[in-house]
């Protein structure tokens, strides 16, 4: 099965790095560079650099997904394959639904994303489809969390509600983040290893290739955008990154399949998971609010942006921002198979990282240029 997931890795990796490099090139021809956002936007100083690196990570998805689901239809109940081959293509055959939905989801907001990579959009449009291709997925393939309240409040509602939440916080807190050459990607390929490792474990094979996915794309896309970024991988990019991390929390059991009762620590394991993403993203909208701004209109108050101002620069505060989150990853993975007391003590870890985020963005003076 190694072997297997392995193919997935490389597969989108090596289409998605002949892909972005095709989209560079493509997108240096039409003059398709990275703009000026939409009225009252602040952005940092504008390069001549192409937005359109989101199209090879979604072509690297998108084709290794559907080649993957063809081979599975060929091999499946073949008997001249390996046994984990075998397995593998027969629980593609059993997820079509969840291929093909994942897909058009896919397809559906890159479009979108491009769209406003092109002529940036209203923000309220942008939401409203942000929402209803989850809620289209949840409908579609039952994929949904909490499932636990449909008793408590008389159907699936609720639990369709806070999928659909968690889908749009989780594309909106990746799409926040690509804001410096290299930590959306990075953030998306750490995150993405995390989710791959805790489906092994358990045996969930579809979503590991999913994981697999992701992460062969977003580092085929990396040596085009880190550590001098030749392409931005735009919205056209990141909304797609945050719909498949997204949808893998919610597919992906964080417990022990033979475990009879979770312990209440499991719920939080896609927080502590994604805490350093949802950190900024919780706290770039307090501070927009707070400055009575709307927060889905950029500017450069991002933590990332904090904390190259308080010394690190540009390239020191991606870093940092990757080894804090691969700290809150491994939590995660460790908390999936921990007791309670155990998960509590790693979500005090979280906490504390969390903490030390606060303490290096507020408690370091800002370097005046």
């Amino acid at each position: 099965m190694a072997i297997a997931l392995l193919g997935f890795l490389v597969a989108s990796f090596v289409l998605s790095f002949i892909a972005t490099g095709v989209a560079t090139r493509v997108g240096n021809r039409l003059s398709a560079h990275d703009g000026q956002g939409v009225i009252g936007q602040v952005k940092a100083a504008i390069r001549t650099i192409p937005n359109t690196g989101g199209s090879g990570i979604a072509a690297a998805i998108v084709l290794t997904l559907a080649a993957a689901f063809l081979a599975a239809k060929v091999l499946a109940g073949s008997e001249s394959v390996s046994s984990s081959v075998a397995e593998l293509a027969a629980s593609a055959s059993q997820h079509a639904t969840f291929i093909w939905s994942l897909i058009i989801g896919l397809v559906a907001l890159h479009t979108l994303g491009v769209i406003d990579d092109r002529k940036p959009l209203h923000w309220l449009p942008k939401l409203l489809v942000m929402l209803v291709i989850p809620a289209a997925l949840c409908l579609t393939t039952d994929s949904r969390v909490l499932t636990m309240l449909d008793a408590r409040v008389g159907g699936s509602w609720l639990s369709i509600l806070i999928t659909t939440l968690w889908f749009a916080v989780v594309m909106n807190a990746m799409n926040f983040l690509d804001n410096m050459d290299g930590l959306a990607s990075g953030l998306a390929t750490i995150i993405g290893a995390a989710l791959l490792v805790v489906a092994i474990l358990n045996q969930q094979w579809f979503i590991a290739a999913g994981s697999a996915c992701l992460v062969g794309a977003t580092l085929g896309f990396m040596p085009h955008n880190f550590p001098k970024a030749k392409v931005f991988m735009g919205d056209g990019g990141s909304l797609i990154v945050g719909y498949m991390i997204a949808f893998l929390t919610v597919r992906l059991n964080f417990v022990e399949s033979s475990a009879d009762q979770p312990g209440w620590h499991q719920l939080f394991v896609p927080l502590v998971l994604l805490a350093v993403p949802l950190y900024d993203f919780a706290s770039v909208v307090l501070l927009r609010l707070s400055q009575g701004k709307s927060p889905f209109v950029g500017d450069l108050q991002h933590f990332s942006h904090r904390m190259a101002r308080r010394g690190m620069g540009t390239q020191g505060a991606v870093i940092t921002i990757w080894a804090l989150t691969a700290i809150t990853c491994a939590g995660a993975i460790v908390m999936s198979r921990s007791t309670p007391w155990q998960g509590a003590i790693i979500i005090t870890q979280t906490g504390a990282v969390l903490l030390l985020l606060a303490f290096l963005e507020h408690g370091l003076p800002e370097h005046k240029a």
